[in-house]
């Protein structure tokens, strides 16, 4: 299981989860993980009844820890924020 972690970047909060995927059969149980990674981009100033969006951050290589996992998260949706992701956007936010 997953707890959200959370950024602010220009003006926009970022929550991220990322959830760990069972291990294979054939994966050391204290190898690298893949992690499904979602984030939800809101406005800062607009408090609990603001408009949000999710986004599912793209398939990754395995990480060695939940918080880099996190850190992915965490850059994908900045890149969204500053118009780098093609296809996604916060402009309705």
């Amino acid at each position: 299981m997953s707890h959200p972690s959370s950024d602010h970047y220009k003006g926009f909060e970022i929550s991220v989860q990322a959830l760990r995927r069972s291990k294979e059969r054939d994966e050391p149980d204290n190898g690298p993980r893949h992690f499904d990674i979602v984030v939800t981009i809101s406005r800062s100033a607009s408090g609990e009844s603001g408009k949000s969006e999710m986004f599912g951050v793209p398939e990754q290589e395995p990480f060695d820890s939940p918080i880099d996992a996190t850190r992915a998260g965490i850059d994908y949706a900045r890149a969204i924020i500053d118009k780098k992701v093609d296809g996604e956007s916060v402009d309705d936010l």
